[in-house]
């Protein structure tokens, strides 16, 4: 929650963390310029993520040019910290907490804000601050895996096209109601030497991007564990979004996601899990929706209702075009079905 504070106050606190130097002129020269927040390409610039090292008492300043944005502070530890922002005479601050969250908004006017990010605690803060437009609550985060999920299984050496429908649907979901690009997010075991072709492969494909969470072990109970610190950090950094999971039953999705359906109570709007295994257990994917392709789970998010109708067959229709073998009769029972 914010709350305004006095320029005087403000300031004040910033030279002490300098006075033994001698001088708080010191302090104004300690700034990141992050420039002006906005998504210009499709590959996005936002949300913008920097990462701090803080003493007990220490401060770090970033320059921001937006006419808003929303800053949130995520770390493994529980090292308390505050964040603040400054324009003149307009000033906010967050709570003091181990996740600090600070909305700044104001009159519409774009305005260079300076963001303070302290740490108030007694230990090093070692986080990651996010920051990012205001996005609606309408909004959908989308979590991703890549493999057997988005990508296929590669065929003589090299990385075949996407599943059928799965660019379009994710693109969907980025993007309804009247949503901007910034909100995929993909995870994966992959370590980061393993991802170096996948943002080339993704554009070629014009599947949207976005950040793409690294993994350090393929070890599944090591992969599993990785994959819900990183989901758990976007999850604790987009407060205000609620999310569609998307994986596979070929390694641990279904076990993470439980674990993240878990923690999150009421965050996750629906989970799709394609189904790559002969068999899958019905205990594995509980709570979630098994499906075989892509039109399937676009039927599944009209039901729900988390797309249109017209939105929905625009992502069938993709799939049936990419290749999946699936008539015009097929889908119109799929959409009826969801009805």
């Amino acid at each position: 929650m914010s709350s305004p504070i006095s320029w005087t106050s403000y300031w004040s606190r910033l030279c002490l963390l300098v006075f033994a130097l001698g001088a708080c002129v010191a302090a104004e020269e300690e700034i990141e310029d992050l420039g002006t927040l906005a998504d210009d390409k499709s590959d996005t610039s936002l949300p913008r993520t920097v990462e701090v090292e803080l003493d007990a008492g220490e401060s770090k300043r970033f320059r921001i040019k937006s006419a808003a944005f929303v800053a949130n502070l995520a770390q493994d530890d529980d090292v308390l910290a505050q964040l603040a922002a400054k324009h003149y005479e307009i000033g906010l601050e967050s709570d003091v907490s181990r996740a600090p969250r600070l909305d700044v908004s104001s009159d519409g006017t774009v305005r260079n804000w300076t963001l303070t990010i302290t740490n108030r605690g007694d230990a090093t803060l070692d986080a990651t601050v996010v920051i990012d437009v205001p996005r609606s609550d309408a909004e959908l985060g989308i979590v991703s895996d890549i493999d057997k999920t988005v990508l296929p299984p590669e065929v003589g050496g090299m990385l075949p096209a996407p599943y059928p429908g799965i660019a379009t649907l994710l693109r969907t979901f980025e993007l309804r109601a009247g949503g901007t690009a910034g909100d995929l997010h993909f995870v994966t075991a992959r370590t980061p030497e393993a991802i170096v072709d996948i943002p080339a492969w993704m554009a070629m494909h014009d599947v949207p991007l976005g950040p793409i969470d690294t993994g350090i072990s393929g070890v599944p109970w090591v992969a599993q564990a990785e994959k819900v610190r990183d989901i758990s950090r976007i999850f604790d950094t987009r407060v205000q979004q609620s999310f569609v999971l998307l994986g596979d039953t070929a390694h641990r999705d279904p076990e993470v996601y439980a674990e993240i359906l878990a923690k999150y109570p009421g965050r996750v709007t629906t989970v799709f899990i394609q189904k790559v295994n002969a068999t899958v257990p019905p205990e594995r994917v509980e709570g979630m929706h098994l499906i075989e392709n892509y039109a399937q789970a676009a039927a599944i998010a009209f039901g729900e209702p988390v797309l249109t109708e017209a939105e929905a067959r625009t992502v069938m229709s993709a799939a049936q075009t990419e290749g999946l073998a699936i008539t015009n009769a097929e889908i119109d029972a799929l959409i009826e079905a969801a009805r």
